[in-house]
C-alpha cells in the first residue's frame, strides 16, 4: 500500500507540472484502487474474539432484531446483534414460528453457538454460506433456539415492516395459495411460500427474478407507469415512475436487496426515459463504488448484488442496441419487454452459469410470454390486497382480476420447465471463461450496434 500510495502522489505531482490528463486519470483510477484495499482490510471477515470461545458450547446470549424476519414453512429466521465482554457481533437465530418476532425486539437466546459452513450445489460447486453470511457481518448460527422476549422498541424500520405484514395479510384474505405467496413475491419480494416443487419451476424456467424483488422486476414495472403517464409531460411521467419505484422499496420493507433492486431500477429507467446511456452507465459506476465503500464484501459474496448489476448494465447497455432490430415488432411496450428481456438474460447468463450452472433453455419464450402480464398483475393484486386488509368481505372478488393473471403465470412457468430438455446443468469452470464470456458479448453488441436497420417502425411489416 505505502509503494501504491507512493506511485499516486508522484502522478499527482506530474500532473501538476505538465497538465496531462493521462496523469490525473491514472492517479484517480490508483487512488480508488487504494481506498478499496484498504476498505476490504478494514472489512471484518471473523468472528471477534471474545465469541470464538463460545462457538460449539451451550449459550445464553442477549440482543435485538435486526431486519424482518424471514418466514419459513416451519420456522422463522431472525439477525440478532449481540455483545458480549465488549464486543459486538450479528448472529442467524433459527426459532419456532411462534411467538411472532418483529424488528427491534430484544430477545434472550439460548441454543448451541456454531459457525455457518458452506455447502455442496449443482455441477461440483460449492456455496460459501459461510461467506455469503460474513458480507453482513452475521458470523454465527444457533439453530432451534428457545428465546425470551424481553424488550421492544418501536421505530421508523419497524413501522415499514408492519406495514409490509398487513399487507401481505391482506393478500392472503383476497388470495388462495400459492397465488397469494406470488403476488407478495412479484411486490414485495420474498419466495419461501411458493413451495419447493413450484419454486423450482420458476428457476427452471428462468422466471425466477418474477419472483424477488430484482432491479429488473421493478424496471418493468417502472417503465408500465413511465407508459402510463405518457400523456404528461415527460420529466414529470419519469418523477411519477420514480416515485413508484420508492413506494416498492418501502412496500417491501426498505431492506438492503430492496434498497438496491430500486436503485438499479432507477438507473436503468433513467437510460431508458431519457436515452442517455453514458450519463446512465457513470451513476450506475458511482453507485457500485458506494456500495463497495459501504460493504467491499458484497462484490465477491452477493451474488444477488452481481446479478441486480450485470442486469441493470444489460438494460443500460444492451436494450438500446437490441430493440431497433426489433423494428418488425410494431406494439412498442412488447418491443420494449422483448429488448429488456434479451439484453437482460445475455448479460447475466454467464455470471449465472458460473455461479449456478443453471442454463435454462426456456428463459427467454417464458419470459416473454410472463413480463408484459407482470404490470396487471402487480398492480391487481396491490388492488386485491387493499381491499383485503379494508373490506375483508370483498377480498376474494376484488381477487378475481389478480388470481387469473397470476395462475398464467404459474402455467407459463410450469408448463415451460415441463419442456424436455428445459435446464441443463453445467459443470464448474474456471472464472478467465466468464471473462472471455463477457468479452464475446461486448464484440457481439458492437456488431449488432454497427449492424441497427435503418428500418423505421412506421415502415415495418407489423408482427
Amino acid at each position: 500500500m505505502a509503494l501504491l500510495a507512493s506511485i499516486i502522489f508522484s502522478l499527482s505531482f506530474l500532473s501538476l507540472l505538465k497538465r496531462s490528463e493521462a496523469y490525473v486519470l491514472s492517479a484517480l483510477c490508483l487512488l480508488g484502487l487504494l481506498v478499496g484495499m484498504v476498505r476490504v482490510a478494514v472489512a471484518p471477515v471473523a468472528a471477534p474474539d471474545a465469541f470464538l470461545p463460545l462457538f460449539d458450547t451451550k449459550v445464553v446470549l442477549t440482543g435485538r432484531i435486526e431486519g424482518d424476519p424471514d418466514i419459513r414453512e416451519t420456522t422463522q429466521r431472525v439477525t440478532l446483534a449481540v455483545e458480549h465482554e465488549g464486543e459486538r457481533m450479528r448472529m442467524l437465530v433459527v426459532a419456532p414460528l411462534y411467538p411472532e418476532l418483529l424488528h427491534g425486539q430484544v430477545l434472550e437466546v439460548r441454543g448451541t453457538l456454531e459457525r455457518p459452513e458452506p455447502f455442496a450445489t449443482d455441477g461440483g460447486r460449492t456455496f460459501r454460506y459461510d461467506s455469503f453470511l460474513a458480507k453482513d457481518g452475521v458470523f454465527g448460527i444457533i439453530g432451534f433456539a428457545k428465546i425470551r422476549l424481553l424488550d421492544d422498541k418501536l421505530s421508523l424500520r419497524r413501522y415499514l415492516y408492519e406495514t409490509k405484514h398487513l399487507f401481505v395479510h391482506g393478500l392472503s384474505n383476497a388470495l388462495p395459495e400459492p397465488y397469494a405467496s406470488l403476488a407478495v413475491g412479484i411486490i414485495t419480494g420474498g419466495k419461501q411460500g411458493l413451495g419447493k416443487e413450484l419454486l423450482e419451476a420458476f428457476t427452471i424456467a428462468g422466471l425466477l427474478p418474477i419472483v424477488v424483488l430484482s432491479g429488473y422486476n421493478v424496471m418493468v414495472i417502472a417503465e408500465a407507469m413511465l407508459r402510463a403517464f405518457s400523456f404528461l409531460r415527460k420529466r414529470v411521467a419519469i418523477v411519477l415512475a420514480g416515485f413508484t419505484i420508492l413506494l416498492f422499496v418501502l412496500a417491501a420493507g426498505a431492506g438492503a436487496s430492496a434498497a438496491r433492486a430500486g436503485i438499479m431500477a432507477g438507473l436503468g429507467l433513467f437510460a431508458r426515459a431519457s436515452g442517455r446511456t453514458y450519463d446512465a452507465l457513470r451513476a450506475l459506476v458511482f453507485v457500485l463504488v458506494i456500495m463497495l465503500l459501504w460493504n467491499p464484501l458484497l462484490l465477491v459474496h452477493d451474488p444477488g448484488f452481481q446479478f441486480s448489476f450485470v442486469a441493470t448494465l444489460g438494460l443500460i447497455i444492451g436494450s438500446p442496441i437490441i430493440e431497433p432490430h426489433l423494428v418488425r415488432i410494431r406494439n412498442a411496450f412488447l418491443r420494449d419487454i422483448i429488448a429488456t428481456t434479451i439484453a437482460a438474460q445475455l448479460f447475466v447468463l454467464p455470471l449465472l452459469l458460473y455461479q449456478t450452472g443453471n442454463l435454462s433453455l426456456v428463459a427467454l419464450p417464458a419470459n416473454v410470454l410472463a413480463l408484459p402480464v407482470v404490470p396487471l398483475a402487480m398492480l391487481f393484486s396491490a388492488i386485491a390486497g387493499f381491499v383485503g386488509i379494508l373490506m375483508p368481505v370483498f377480498a376474494t372478488i376484488a381477487g378475481l382480476p389478480a388470481l387469473l393473471l397470476l395462475w398464467y403465470l404459474v402455467e407459463v412457468a410450469e408448463l415451460s420447465a415441463a419442456l424436455p430438455f428445459a435446464s441443463l446443468t453445467i459443470p464448474l469452470f474456471p472464472f478467465w471463461i466468464v471473462i472471455l464470456l463477457y468479452l464475446l458479448l461486448a464484440f457481439g453488441m458492437r456488431a449488432l450496434k454497427e449492424k441497427a436497420p435503418a428500418i423505421s417502425v412506421a415502415d415495418a411489416p407489423s408482427i
